[in-house]
C-alpha cells in the first residue's frame, strides 16, 4: 500500500489511451504524471503536449520516485515492459488486450500472483460504464428473476480494421481480439466464465485484402445454466460503442443495457425491486462530449478520446488499490479469462464451429 504522492510514468504513448489516462490521472489528488518513454519519434510530441518528460525506457524504472506505470507499448511488448516495472518495485496498469496472445496473459497472472503487494490492472474499462454496474445489482438483486438468456453485441468502426494497430505480427487475431474483447470482458464481469465456446469467425473479401484479418464473428458462449450468444461487426458506421450493447432475459422481465451513450431499459411482469410493472428507462447522457476527437493527433493512428468517462472510474480504482488494497477494479484473471474465449473462438473457427472447452492453467 502506498500512502505518499503517487508518480506515474509511461511505457508506450501510441495508443489513443494513453493521453485518456493521463487525462484521467490529473483529476485525482495527490497524483502527478511525469514522465514518458516510447522509441517512436512521436515521443517528443506527445511529452510536449501532455507537459511530461521524455526519457528512456530505463530511465523511467530507474526513477525511485516513480511508483506506478502504465504501459500502452504494442502488444509484444506489453508483458515484458510490465514485468519489467514489476521487478522495479512499481505498479502496473496494462492496456488491454493485456498481450498478444492466452501465453502473454498466463506470464501477466504469474507475475501478479508474485507482485508482493503491487497492483497489476488490465485497461478493461467498458466494465466500469455506470450502465453496467447498474445492471449487473438488479440483476444480483433478481429484479427480473432467473437469468435464462443473454444477447450481447460489440462493434468496431468502420476501417479501423485495416490499421496497423489492429494487424500486428504478434497478435493472435485481428479486431475481435483488440476490440471485440471489450464485450467479451463486460459479459465476464457480469455473468463470469463459460465453459466453452461455439464460433464463426468471418473475413469478407469484399470488406478486407491480405492484409487485414477478420470482420465479424457469431459466438454461442456456454454457460450450464443459461444461453448466451455474442455478435461482433468490425465495419460499424456508428460512434464507437453506440450499437453495442447486452439484453438479458428473465423469468419475470428483462434488462437491455447500453455501453455509449450509458442507458438501462428495465421491463418487470409485475412489482419487484423497487419497480413497477412494465418499463423503467435511465440514460446518462447522449454523446455529449462525442467519443472521439475530430482534430488529428501525431501520436496514434487512431483517434485520440474526447469521451473518458469510462477511464475515470479505471484510474480512480487503480489508484485506490495501490494507496489501500481496494480490490482491483480489472484484474488479470479476468483478462486471462476474455484472452481464453477469444483463442477459443478462432480455434472454433479453424474446426468449423466445434465446440472448444475452455480449460483453466495452473496459474489460476
Amino acid at each position: 500500500m502506498v500512502s505518499e504522492k503517487i508518480r506515474v510514468g509511461l511505457l508506450g504513448i501510441t495508443h489513443p489511451h494513453a493521453s485518456a489516462r493521463v487525462r484521467a490521472l490529473r483529476e485525482i489528488d495527490g497524483v502527478e504524471v511525469v514522465a514518458a518513454a516510447d522509441d517512436d519519434p512521436r515521443l517528443q510530441y506527445f511529452t510536449d503536449k501532455y507537459e511530461i518528460e521524455a526519457r528512456t525506457i530505463d530511465e523511467v524504472l530507474g526513477d525511485p520516485d516513480i511508483n506506478a506505470v502504465m504501459v500502452h507499448s504494442k502488444s509484444r511488448d506489453m508483458v515484458p515492459h510490465a514485468l519489467r516495472a514489476l521487478a522495479a518495485g512499481k505498479s502496473v496498469v496494462v492496456e488491454k488486450p493485456g498481450g498478444g496472445t492466452v501465453d502473454d496473459l498466463s506470464k501477466l497472472r504469474e507475475a501478479e500472483l508474485n507482485a508482493d503487494g503491487l497492483v497489476v490492472q488490465v485497461g478493461y474499462n467498458v466494465r466500469l460504464a455506470e450502465s453496467v454496474g447498474r445492471a449487473k445489482e438488479l440483476l444480483d438483486a433478481g429484479a427480473i428473476g432467473e437469468v435464462v438468456t443473454v444477447s450481447a453485441r460489440g462493434a468496431a468502426l468502420v476501417g479501423e480494421h485495416l490499421t496497423a494497430h489492429l494487424n500486428q505480427p504478434a497478435d493472435m487475431g485481428g479486431v475481435l481480439w483488440i476490440l471485440g474483447c471489450h464485450m467479451l470482458d463486460t459479459l465476464v464481469r457480469v455473468f463470469g466464465a463459460p465453459e466453452s465456446v461455439n464460433a464463426r469467425v468471418h473475413k469478407s473479401p469484399r470488406l478486407s485484402d491480405e492484409k487485414s484479418r477478420e470482420d465479424s464473428a457469431a459466438v454461442l458462449l456456454n454457460y450450464p445454466d443459461l444461453s448466451m450468444t455474442f455478435s461482433f461487426d468490425g465495419h460499424d458506421h456508428l460512434e464507437w460503442f453506440e450499437s453495442s450493447g447486452i439484453t438479458v432475459y428473465g423469468t419475470h422481465g428483462l434488462i437491455e443495457l447500453g455501453i455509449l451513450p450509458q442507458r438501462l431499459r428495465v421491463y418487470v411482469d409485475g412489482p419487484r425491486a423497487g419497480f413497477a410493472a412494465g418499463w423503467t428507462e435511465w440514460t446518462q447522457s447522449h454523446f455529449t462530449p462525442p467519443f472521439a476527437r475530430t482534430e488529428s493527433n501525431r501520436f496514434s493512428e487512431l483517434p485520440e478520446l474526447e469521451n473518458i468517462s469510462n477511464f475515470r472510474p479505471e484510474m480512480r480504482g487503480w489508484i485506490e488499490s495501490i494507496r489501500t488494497g481496494a480490490p482491483i477494479v480489472s484484474p488479470v484473471a479476468d483478462a486471462l479469462t476474455v484472452a481464453r474465449i477469444v483463442d477459443a473462438c478462432y480455434r472454433s473457427e479453424q474446426a468449423r464451429g466445434a465446440e472448444i472447452t475452455l480449460a483453466p492453467s495452473s496459474t489460476d
